[in-house]
């Protein structure tokens, strides 16, 4: 998992604790609330009455945040209920009471005595052997521990799920035994146990469709998370859409449900690269924030739609925007287990983009201060420290910035989290470099490679043992398939044998002979078809160990080249010739155009094709920060047309444009900089076009492309033949290079978004 998804989990366990969707089903509604407190009394027998008032206290104990007449009334009704019960006591009644009063003192805040009544109830709830009463308390006690998402408190919220679904599985209680499970699937999720939050999930399904229970939203939604964390964006979108078309279509009060999964439609399309979809998802997400006057979800998801402004290359719209939310909102503090002071982080992010120290040192500061927070989330704080190392080592703090990492490399360990020790070590790689301690920076970047190995090895073999059960989950359904087979063909044949009893002797031979003749060919038919399955899914294994090997060729090869620059950048700081420093940096940038495309090879769902907007945007920005085209005043803008293509396009295409753009930044401004811009597009089915041009000062009226020999210049002729692609120079009001060449099959269709809404 990237450094970004690692961002991600920690948003959305924060966003998931603000939203604080209740997983107590309501089994009554506002509506319904409304009209049975407009009667003076309510009607019907004792019995009736208590299971109105209960309903009643339910619904005000289990509100997201009650007001003090809320909590009033649930007092009132709970109280009313014990009175009439008291004139005729019913055991289960008596427990039911005893459920609703803990909880409502866990509303309350007096959470220590919510708890011990709940467990007493429990004691006694056993010695009356009512399983479903149990499996409701046992849930009911998972639920002190939803107020925060450490790990140890998860593992005991999942002990006490276990023990209701251990409750519930002895009953008929489907739709609360789907309802733990699907709360026990996100819980693992969370702690990175996907190949358990799979299965959990398949059985919330299974139950939910036994009970023929339709409110399957929030189970879909929690599909989406898991395929998003798989790397499968595609199917992440579809189970989230499909989750938001019952969520908009349900009577059930899913505002907050509806806003989450519109903020994980946004993170899905960032991942795709489709910016503008991922900021509408993200703006809706925030609409229903505002109308909810959640201000702490109001700044995450803002800071959410800043962080999409920053990856387009638009601080100066980030801070438009993020200023125009302070000025309506206010920002919310002193939460217990908060996400953070996120205005200062934000603003931070956008003030380091625009390479303003002075105004960024201002929220660098109010960051560290936050630091001290107690009751600050440890993953909140590790970004906090992130942020801080960021901001020292860009203004050569470099005492400052080797604290905060060695405080990072600290809490990353305590709180178990590989894959930002990684991280970690990156960031000490870049302050190694920038002080030209080369020696030390080569250790920290292999010690981050050793780590990304490490964690890269670590989820294929979660993700071959997840292949491995749906394999044997495969065969297992396709022999019962084949036992049914076998039974309603014994079935038939004795339906025939009986029908056969009424006829003559040579009726009943010639009968015999033809049900056995079929019987063969059904028999024979049979064993083929086994034959075939059994090989359909040896191929079907095979093609996936073949995926995982290639993306494993694909990182080492990247994890090589990276080192390979590491060392080139090491060997530049003993030259004193400019002229071999400069064909050292070509280099850098040449190899780095290559391990770019093995990262995407990698990193994606499949190994066949090249998404080049993505690769490309990733290529162009990797040479904007090494040239520092903020400080020469160069914009580069980009027009990528989605279009996939296979590796062997896409390494010369990436080369070519390395050339091109560091030609044009090196040669083509003045001091006063100026704008280059690079498109990509399709003309027909049979050709794409790329095209890089400057606003330059233009090549000398008596330039010949074809006569020109210098090492870029060759390398492009070279790169072009490769692709069988036609060069043409325009030289005028700056130099555009544009070369078309032939894609065939290679281009793939854009991912569409159905519409579901």
């Amino acid at each position: 998992m990237k450094r970004a998804d690692t961002i991600r989990k920690c948003k959305l366990i924060i966003l998931c604790f603000l939203l604080a969707i209740s997983a107590n089903a309501q089994e009554i509604t506002r509506r319904h609330v409304d009209s049975l407190l407009s009667q003076k009394s309510f009607p019907g027998s004792a019995t009736s009455r208590i299971h109105v008032a209960l309903q009643l206290a339910e619904f005000f104990t289990h509100l997201r945040h009650p007001s003090t007449a809320q909590l009033d009334s649930a007092s009132h009704f709970i109280n009313q209920a014990e009175q009439l019960n008291y004139r005729s006591p019913q055991a289960e009644t008596s427990f039911r009471i005893a459920l609703i009063r803990s909880a409502f003192y866990k509303s309350k805040g007096q959470s220590k005595n919510g708890r011990a009544l709940l467990e007493q109830t429990i004691q006694e709830i056993k010695q009356a052997h009512n399983l479903v009463l149990l499996g409701k308390a046992y849930f009911e006690l998972s639920e002190y521990y939803s107020q925060d998402f450490l790990q140890q408190t998860m593992v005991s919220r999942i002990r006490y799920l276990n023990l209701a679904v251990g409750a519930f599985e002895r009953t008929n209680q489907l739709v609360e035994l789907a309802r733990c499970y699907r709360l026990l699937a996100d819980l693992h999720q969370m702690m990175n146990d996907y190949t358990l939050a799979f299965a959990e999930t398949k059985k919330a399904l299974a139950y939910y469709d036994q009970a023929h229970y339709t409110e399957t939203q929030g189970l879909y939604a929690l599909l989406g998370r898991l395929y998003y964390t798989q790397g499968d964006y595609k199917t992440a979108i579809s189970y989230e859409l499909k989750a938001l078309k019952i969520a908009t279509a349900s009577h059930a009060d899913n505002v907050r449900l509806i806003c989450q999964i519109n903020n994980n439609l946004g993170y899905d399309f960032v991942k795709l690269g489709d910016n503008q979809k991922a900021i509408n998802y993200f703006s809706r997400a925030l609409e229903i924030a505002k109308s909810e006057k959640d201000n702490a979800t109001i700044y995450l998801l803002a800071g959410n739609i800043v962080d999409v402004y920053l990856r387009m290359h638009q601080p100066q719209k980030a801070k438009a925007f993020l200023t125009q939310v302070t000025q309506k909102f206010v920002h919310p503090s002193g939460k217990l287990y908060e996400g953070g002071d996120e205005v200062s982080q934000t603003y931070l992010k956008i003030y380091l983009a625009l390479k303003q120290y002075d105004t960024a040192k201002i929220y660098c500061d109010k960051l560290i201060q936050q630091t001290n927070n107690p009751n600050l989330n440890l993953y909140a704080r590790t970004s906090y420290y992130e942020l801080i190392i960021k901001f020292y080592t860009a203004t050569a703090r470099f005492a400052e910035a080797l604290k905060y990492l060695k405080m990072n490399q600290d809490l990353l360990r305590k709180i178990g989290n590989d894959n930002d020790l990684g991280t970690n070590e990156t960031l000490w790689f870049g302050m190694d470099t920038s002080r030209r301690q080369y020696q030390s920076a080569i250790h920290h970047l292999i010690s981050a490679n050793i780590i990304k190995d490490s964690i890269f090895n670590t989820t294929k073999s979660k993700q071959i043992e997840q292949l491995q059960i749906e394999y044997e989950t495969r065969q297992k359904e396709a022999e019962i398939t084949l036992l049914n087979q076998k039974s309603k063909l014994e079935r038939a044949n004795l339906q025939q044998a009986n029908l056969v009893k009424n006829l003559t002797m040579g009726a009943i031979f010639l009968l015999l002979v033809i049900a056995a003749l079929l019987f063969r060919q059904n028999v024979h038919k049979q064993k083929s078809n086994e034959v075939i399955t059994s090989k359909n899914v040896l191929l079907e294994d095979l093609l996936l160990q073949k995926e995982w090997l290639l993306k494993e060729v694909h990182h080492r090869v990247k994890n090589n080249l990276q080192i390979v620059m590491s060392i080139l950048n090491t060997q530049s700081a003993y030259l004193q010739n400019d002229i071999a420093l400069e064909a050292i940096r070509g280099s850098q940038h040449r190899v780095n155009a290559i391990a770019l495309l093995h990262q995407k090879l990698y990193s994606s769902t499949t190994t066949a094709l090249v998404s080049m907007p993505a690769y490309i945007g990733e290529l162009i920005d990797y040479l904007s920060d090494s040239f520092d085209t903020g400080y020469r005043q160069i914009k580069i803008k980009q027009v990528l047309n989605p279009l996939n293509l296979d590796p062997a396009l896409a390494v010369p295409i990436g080369l070519i444009l390395n050339e091109a753009i560091t030609n044009a930044i090196k040669y083509a401004f003045d001091h006063k900089g100026g704008e280059i811009m690079v498109s990509l597009s399709t003309s027909d089915d049979e050709n794409a076009i790329l095209k890089v041009s400057d606003t330059g000062r233009g090549l000398p009226p008596d330039f010949d492309f074809s006569e020109a020999n210098s090492l870029g210049m060759e390398m492009m002729k070279a790169l072009g033949k490769q692709l069988k692609g036609k060069f043409a120079i325009e030289n005028g009001h700056g130099v555009t290079l544009m070369i078309t060449f032939p894609v065939e099959q290679n281009r793939e269709e854009a991912f569409v978004e159905k519409d579901y809404l």
